[in-house]
């Protein structure tokens, strides 16, 4: 064993403080996978991973763990559990039924602080649907209903229970280009003055908050709520993701943000391939559909299966977008990236330890490495691969159920069917 590999293998960080599963988590003890660490340790060949009190306490090989659960490894490959961006899981149950849609407002007055992770629904469908898939994590998004601002994400976890929110008002998403012309009276330029009108009066509200809560100041076009949401994009505490695909409003977006001195993630960029040095240069990360090649407006003209493996070789940090109702598919995704240029340990950075990197900030999160939260994936195969599934799914420590509605109805048709048959052969 490597100098590192002994490292990581004493190592005991007491780093996952706050997780509400860990005091009822099990000892688990996986042994002879291959192990993708994301770390400076790389892949692990052959190696063991320890999970004792909900966090990963030793890698390495001829690790051995009184009473542990042990799980078989061999032929198997081990990851970090794909955390899956932008979607409606927990908020949107059937996309045609309103009553089952809880994403979005159309009130005009609620924009940046419009917040859906209190209504998030930890017994939705949607979410054992996508856990047996490998998603043990999610960040929710609102959609725009009429405002450029959709309001605040969330960062939830997929173990259906009651508390699973991990963090709160993790970015503010906004969107700009074709729709956000349409929300703001038909022109970009009109949505591009919305964007620094409500900037300018963060600021001012900001500067003269008590004099606008005394009414002692002119009235501004916003609510509190909103002003003081953009004043956290302002501060840098959060950053702000918006939604954009032609070129050249990557860069109109690019220099706003540059002007303002915030953080800002870019969402789709279907022409991102275009300005990737520009991109890079202002160490703004991106978030791409690598399966996503068709145009679906003009703006978008210039999508194509290489995207993410351009974006990638220019240096930008590049994550991987997911559906609401398969988002366990991002990792076919993956494999296509990978398969039109991009390198494999970033294809599967861009939906773990990238992503935790992004909107976790300090998060334990995303890498194999002991004192990191338990949560992870042991694979049959190549998680890229079609035909491969996960074996079992472990979040804070805890093996999950990968049961749900889907194979319980594959199961009782099985079981018709046999019944069925059985009654033919007699």
């Amino acid at each position: 064993m490597s100098k590192l590999l002994k490292s990581l293998a004493i190592m005991a960080l007491v780093v996952g403080a706050g997780s509400h599963n860990q005091a009822q988590a099990e000892s688990i003890l996986i042994k002879g996978a291959k192990v993708y660490t994301m770390t400076s340790a790389g892949t692990l060949e052959n190696a063991d991973v320890l999970i004792e009190d909900g966090l990963i306490r030793n890698i390495g090989d001829g690790i051995s763990a009184s009473g542990a659960k042990i799980l078989d490894g061999k032929g198997k490959v081990v990851t970090s559990g794909i955390f899956a961006l932008e979607n409606q899981i927990g908020l949107v149950e059937i996309g045609a039924i309103e009553g089952t849609r809880d994403s979005g407002t159309e009130l005009e007055d609620s924009g940046a602080s419009f917040r859906v992770s209190d209504v998030f629904n930890a017994k939705s469908t949607l979410i054992p649907m996508n856990r047996e898939g490998g998603v043990t994590r999610t960040l929710i998004k609102p959609y725009n209903g009429k405002s450029v601002f959709a309001g605040y994400g969330a960062i939830m976890d997929m173990t259906g229970d009651y508390d699973s929110l991990i963090l709160s008002d993790v970015a503010i998403f906004a969107t700009y280009g074709e729709h956000a012309a349409y929300l703001s009276g038909g022109s970009r330029a009109s949505a591009l003055q919305e964007l620094k009108k409500s900037f300018a009066q963060a600021k001012e509200y900001a500067a003269n908050k008590e004099a606008i809560k005394r009414g002692e100041y002119r009235q501004l076009d916003y609510s509190f709520a909103d002003l003081e949401a953009l004043n956290r994009v302002l501060s840098k505490e959060i950053p702000l993701v918006v939604s954009v695909n032609r070129a050249n409003d990557i860069l109109t977006i690019l220099e706003f943000a540059k002007s303002h001195n915030i953080s800002l993630v870019l969402s789709g960029v279907a022409e991102g391939w275009k300005v990737s040095d520009k991109i890079a240069k202002a160490g703004v990360p991106v978030i791409v559909d690598p399966m996503d090649n068709i145009p679906s407006s003009f703006e978008s003209l210039g999508k194509r299966y290489e995207n993410a493996g351009l974006l990638n070789k220019a240096g930008v940090k590049v994550m991987f977008s997911s559906s609401t109702h398969n988002a366990d598919n991002v990792r076919q995704a993956a494999g296509n990236a990978v398969a039109y240029g991009m390198p494999y340990d970033k294809a599967l950075a861009a939906m773990t330890s990238v992503p935790a990197k992004v909107f976790g900030g300090a998060s334990n999160y995303g890498k194999l490495m002991p004192g990191f939260k338990a949560e992870l994936v042991l694979w049959t195969g190549d998680p890229f691969e079609v035909t491969t599934y996960a074996d079992t799914v472990i979040i804070d420590g805890k093996v999950q159920d990968l049961s749900s509605r889907a194979k319980r109805l594959e199961q009782r048709y099985k079981d018709i069917s046999t019944d069925n048959n059985t009654f033919y052969r007699k």
